[in-house]
């Protein structure tokens, strides 16, 4: 598969989204191309650590360093969803420092492809440090939440630009290595301001006119990255919310998806980065569909 993720961090804080994420990447990292993954847990000091219950401290003596008997705990749990998986060179590792920092410089020295988050549908105090460093990554990064299960149902959401061509072109290969997967390519057309109707056209007629440039920016996208053999259905629908993150979150709710695909600018750092407007209230909004961001 061309874009593979050979090089996999997953971002882990000992809270329940933890086995919900070793249980997706282990059935993804096939399928991803992974070669290498790494499990992290980033405690900003051990002798506090946070979300472990009694019944963790049970597992190993009361001498056992904290750090080592996160470690251990992780790698039990690493290996029960990963014992069998051949070719993939697994690492758990447990770092004491500011999670933000310390994630960041992991993903960096590490060269990872994609790093690996959760989307909580509540907070348990550790969600706001992935999407922070999503903002400052150089790699891909997927928010996976809670009964996330392997795609079938692929939405693009597309603005005609060269990022969301970059997404919809990883869909595809996706798809290829997907039995029976379906790609739905979402354009969301904005609706403008009512004092232009009454200058250029009535606002059904507008509305029309909107609709069709965006079918034709649509088939020049489809044209000029060649992608016209692929099976890609597109979907036009008015922004009836001035919102493109609730509207494609409505969409999502009332058509169902397995798996949003978004693409990122640049590979550079926040001011060149696509995250902070739609993408950005998507993975915020959304708690049950993963977001996967591309770059």
């Amino acid at each position: 598969m061309k874009s593979a993720f050979r090089r996999i961090l997953v971002a882990l804080d000992l809270s329940n989204m933890d086995q919900q994420l070793l249980r997706y990447v282990a059935q993804m990292q096939a399928i991803w191309g992974a070669e290498k993954i790494y499990f992290v847990n980033i405690m900003p000091d051990f002798t506090v650590p946070k979300n472990v219950d009694a019944e963790f401290h049970k597992l190993f003596s009361s001498e056992y360093p904290v750090d080592e008997k996160i470690r251990d705990k992780l790698a039990l749990d690493v290996q029960e969803y990963f014992g069998g998986a051949a070719g993939v060179e697994l690492s758990v590792e447990v770092i004491e420092g500011k999670p933000y920092d310390k994630l960041l410089h992991w993903l960096a020295v590490k060269e990872i492809d994609l790093l690996v988050a959760g989307s909580k549908k509540t907070s348990e105090g550790s969600g706001i440090i992935p999407r922070r460093v999503a903002r400052r990554a150089r790699c891909s990064v997927i928010f996976v939440t809670q009964g996330s299960v392997v795609p079938k149902r692929l939405l693009v959401p597309v603005d005609f630009s060269d990022n969301a061509a970059r997404a919809l072109l990883y869909a595809v290969e996706l798809a290829k290595v997907l039995p029976d997967a379906t790609i739905q390519a979402l354009h969301i057309v904005e609706a403008p301001s009512e004092k232009y109707y009454t200058r250029i056209a009535p606002p059904s007629g507008f509305r029309a006119m909107l609709a069709e440039a965006s079918r034709r920016s649509y088939d020049k996208m489809i044209k000029t990255y060649q992608l016209e053999q692929a099976d890609i259905e597109p979907v036009f629908l008015q922004d009836d919310y001035v919102s493109i993150a609730t509207r494609i979150g409505d969409y999502i709710e009332e058509n169902g998806a397995d798996l949003i695909i978004m693409g990122a600018q640049g590979r550079s750092a926040f001011e060149q980065f696509l995250y902070g407007s739609v993408t950005e209230r998507l993975v915020e909004q959304n708690k049950f569909t993963p977001v996967l961001i591309i770059r």
